[in-house]
């Protein structure tokens, strides 16, 4: 196999004055690449500068923030006048307990990751278009996937730019530019604030640089709208698994007693599908087969809120609507959190007139305080949080503006951030709480125009995970759902027929049992729901392949190996949960010499 060639590339780099992206650097480089080193450290970029220089290479500094796109492509611009290849890799942790994560700590993660990587990719994106070539990695991370305690805007963040990645490969597909996520494990001025020095010895930046390059390559492995897990001589790819899932009667027997009666249903992952996109789902089938079926089993004792209060967000009108009236039947109180005063109130009114109890709190789903206040004053108490407010603006990548990235964001993550925020000091006092959180097939797969509300919506996902593991010991239970119904966000893209089939109606019996005293294991889980039916979607990985530590790893090691690395197939595939458990195997390859694949543990 011939060395890949990288001549008469233009590479940037950002976050590239150490650790990983100094590695991407000094790779691309030595295969001939010019590359923009960008750094806000610009002593640190120009180290690596020199370093390249002085081996006969080609780079040049920038030392603008990430956030900056438009002034980091600028320098590979002017200095080699093109751009082929983007590594979205600048980052920043700030770690902290959720109860005393600051909202800085919060909006400095997203600003470095998330808009670092859209500022990037929309600078560089009518350039790949027109010359019909270009390579887009994003950097998420293990505890993106997975959760990580101490790290819910990290996770938030770093899920994110995976269904970002999702999406941007299908918005580039028609003009040759692949976008690729990598889940990288490596020492760095990062990591080293939160690993022991004998396991960062093992994880050189050295062993995941090769794969990038390897798939940045125009005759490189199609690698567009994947994720990879990288570190330590292990490489692997994750892709989702769905349940098959149960199918419910979508009459007045659809209750939260009937979910409990079947959950296990739900998430059996026997006979597993492996959708790659939404189209990957024949929801009227779902439907029609619903419709067949006799009335729904009921378990006992039966699901009930009495005494509880529930908050919910954006309920004005939709889901959020059918949720407070189940609750309200249910026996709990109702915060009816909503913009739209004549919304809230008028949900609040239907509520009160049927003989519930419920409180309006109008105002945006950012200002989680004001909205546990009511519950506070109005009910003495808050058991269970539905974060469902969202808004749309849908426009493909190209027409997309910041400020309709930056809202989108601000009203579905921030806007979850914040209730969850909220309510977290009184769920850790009682030891009792539940959270939903709201998801979309688009967070899950990606969607052609929805680059701002995917990335939005799958940084909920990671929230969430983190949450789930935070709050294990406070018997604090958090999950996601992924709903499909018929509401007036939808009723802009769907027709008029499937908005009348898919009532919210036939997802909320779903959330009322994940939030129930019923619900006592269920946590940190994704759940899509459509015109009733609920399944489970959760990560598989292929078993991988561990390169020899001994010696270097090359780009040409990664290509040979690619069948190996991408198989799902081969009996080794597996469902890590766990930022513990997806280490587990990359530490396996610490001490691997040769180059036969070791036996999983």
């Amino acid at each position: 196999m011939s060395q890949l060639s990288f001549k008469g590339h233009t590479v940037v780099v950002t976050g590239a004055g150490g650790g990983l992206g100094k590695a991407y650097s000094l790779l691309f480089a030595a295969r001939g690449a010019n590359v923009v080193v960008n750094d806000f450290n610009k002593d640190a970029a120009q180290k690596v500068v020199d370093e390249i220089t002085k081996a006969g290479g080609k780079a040049v500094t920038n030392s603008s923030s990430a956030t900056d796109g438009a002034a980091v492509i600028k320098t590979a611009l002017d200095a080699f006048g093109g751009v082929t290849i983007l590594i979205n890799n600048a980052g920043i942790l700030r770690d902290k307990g959720f109860k005393n994560m600051s909202d800085k700590e919060w909006d400095q993660i997203m600003e470095v990751h998330l808009k670092g990587a859209y500022a990037c990719t929309k600078a560089v994106w009518p350039i790949f278009r027109k010359q019909k070539f270009g390579r887009i990695v994003n950097t998420a991370s293990a505890a993106g996937l997975y959760g990580n305690f101490g790290q819910a805007n990290y996770s938030a963040a770093k899920m994110g730019l995976a269904t970002f990645t999702k999406t941007m490969a299908r918005e580039g597909a028609k003009y040759n530019i692949g976008s690729i996520c990598i889940a990288p494990m490596a020492a760095s001025a990062m990591t080293e604030t939160i690993m022991p020095p004998e396991m960062l010895a093992n994880l050189k930046p050295e062993f995941v640089a090769p794969f990038v390059v390897a798939v940045c390559h125009p005759e490189g492995p199609d690698a567009s709208g994947r994720i990879f897990e990288v570190g330590a001589g292990y490489v692997t790819e994750i892709r989702w698994e769905r349940s098959p899932g149960a199918i419910f009667k979508t009459d007045s027997s659809f209750t939260p007693s009937a979910v409990k009666a079947k959950w296990g249903e739900i998430v059996d992952f026997t006979n597993a599908e492996h959708p790659q996109s939404m189209a990957d789902l024949d929801i009227k089938s779902k439907l029609e087969s619903a419709a067949k079926l006799p009335a729904n089993p009921q378990a006992s004792p039966a699901v009930r809120f009495d005494g509880q209060t529930v908050i919910i967000t954006g309920a004005g009108a939709g889901l959020g609507r059918a949720y407070a009236l189940m609750y309200a039947k249910l026996g709990a109180n109702i915060v009816v959190n909503d913009v739209s005063e004549k919304g809230a109130t008028t949900v609040v009114d239907e509520i009160t007139k049927a003989g519930g109890k419920a409180a309006p709190a109008v105002c945006s789903a950012e200002d989680g305080e004001a909205i546990v206040k009511v519950a506070l004053e109005k009910f003495g108490g808050v058991h269970v949080l539905i974060a469902n407010a969202g808004i749309l603006r849908d426009k493909s990548f190209m027409a997309m503006t910041e400020q309709e990235w930056d809202i989108v964001l601000a009203v579905h993550l921030r806007g979850t951030y914040k209730c969850a925020k909220a309510v977290w000091p009184h769920f850790q006092k009682q030891k009792y709480g539940r959270i939903v959180t709201t998801c979309s097939q688009v967070g899950i797969y990606g969607n052609f125009g929805q680059a701002n509300y995917s990335t939005a919506k799958a940084g909920i996902m990671g929230l969430t995970k983190t949450l789930a593991i935070e709050g294990k010991k406070y018997n604090i239970i958090a999950n996601t759902i992924a709903p499909s119904a018929g509401t007036a966000m939808t009723a802009t893209i769907w027709p008029q027929e499937m908005v009348d089939a898919f009532k919210p109606d036939y997802v909320a019996p779903i959330v009322g049992y994940l939030t129930s005293s019923a619900n006592e294991k269920t946590s940190g889980c994704i759940f899509e729901i459509s015109g009733g039916w609920a399944a489970q979607t959760r990560w598989q990985r292929a078993g991988g392949h561990g390169f020899p530590t001994g010696k270097p790893l090359q780009p040409e090691d990664i290509l040979a190996k690619w069948n190996v690395i991408t198989n799902f197939e081969d009996g080794r595939a597996h469902n890590p949960s766990s930022t513990q458990e997806a280490m587990t195997q990359i530490m396996e390859n610490f001490g691997n010499s040769g180059d036969a694949p070791k036996a999983k543990l």
